[in-house]
């Protein structure tokens, strides 16, 4: 711990990614806020639900455009400063309540996520060049931690915003801010992000890729790739749906909430990060000699009792 908080190279990526996080985490929540303001407030909930999670169907885009970029850290850090305009102009059309403003404020928040999940492929490979092998876990753990952490600060310092102003506009030209922020500490910390100059590895081509993929998939599970594949597609299909049906569930019984909509959504994230901490310790010990498929079928079994006590 103490040799990475010496690497200046990974103090600035994880700074810069703290006060990102925060912006996205604290906006993401403003959003869900501000579709429940509108008549067809479940309607508009439910367009946001899905924009929040549609940037996954991207990762391999982004991951493949982010390998081929030899200037990783000048597009991390352009990035941010192209996010905190776009959350800018964000700003100034979320003082109107017009179905059609509401919509275009779904894209930009869509596209500085997929800019996001960009910087997210950026990010890996600067570390892992500017970090000792023996330290990698370590950093990238840390990272990762701050981020779900910051996530859920992010949403915190979203509602008592609303709380306190009712500002919808102040909470843009916050997160436009917080990535300001770290555009500038990547700026300063700009000259300790170059790569060293390496011989360019043939790459493979995305059938090699596929197969690649296909032999590291079936021998670490020791199942066919498309029954995993179909298994992990259910999976995780159920698993995006669950925030939309909540937050659903939130505005159909509001009037029977001791908590306002924000601060209901911020419990439930936060119950959610919880969620993902603790199963980031359970993979260790008596649980770490499960198969896959058991562990997918407990988890199928947990939605299915999730959906029955609540009658989502």
């Amino acid at each position: 711990m103490k040799n990475l908080a010496r690497n200046r190279a990974f103090v600035t990526l994880t700074a810069a990614d703290l006060f990102e996080t925060i912006g996205t985490g604290l906006f993401n929540i403003i959003l869900l806020t501000y579709a429940r303001t509108f008549a067809q407030a479940s309607l508009m909930v439910s367009i946001v639900s899905v924009a929040t999670v549609l940037p996954g169907i991207f990762s391999i885009m982004t991951g493949r455009l982010a390998d081929s970029q030899p200037n990783k850290r000048g597009w991390l850090a352009g990035l941010k400063f192209v996010q905190a305009g776009l959350y800018l102009v964000l700003a100034q059309l979320i003082t109107g309540k017009q179905v059609g403003l509401l919509l275009i404020i779904i894209v930009i928040n869509l596209c500085s996520d997929v800019f996001g999940m960009f910087s997210g492929s950026l990010r890996m490979p600067l570390l892992q060049a500017k970090v000792a092998s023996e330290q990698q876990e370590e950093a990238i753990g840390i990272n990762q931690g701050i981020g779900v952490l910051m996530q859920t600060m992010g949403q915190a310092l979203g509602v008592s915003i609303l709380a306190a102003t009712g500002n919808y506009q102040v909470a843009g030209y916050l997160n436009a801010l917080t990535f300001l922020i770290a555009g500038i500490v990547l700026l300063s910390g700009y000259g300790t992000l170059k790569l060293p100059t390496i011989a360019e590895a043939a790459t493979p081509s995305f059938r090699q890729l596929l197969q690649q993929v296909r032999r590291v998939m079936e021998s670490g599970t020791h199942m066919n790739v498309l029954a995993l594949l179909g298994s992990l597609s259910l999976l995780n299909a159920v698993g995006a749906s669950v925030d939309a049906l909540l937050n659903l569930y939130l505005i159909h019984r509001a009037d029977y909430l001791p908590l306002s909509f924000g601060v209901a959504v911020l419990v439930m994230n936060t119950a959610t990060v919880i969620g993902n901490i603790v199963g980031n310790l359970l993979h260790t010990g008596w649980f770490q000699k499960w198969s896959f498929r058991s562990v997918m079928l407990t988890t199928m079994i947990m939605f299915a009792g999730l959906f029955r006590v609540y009658d989502i």
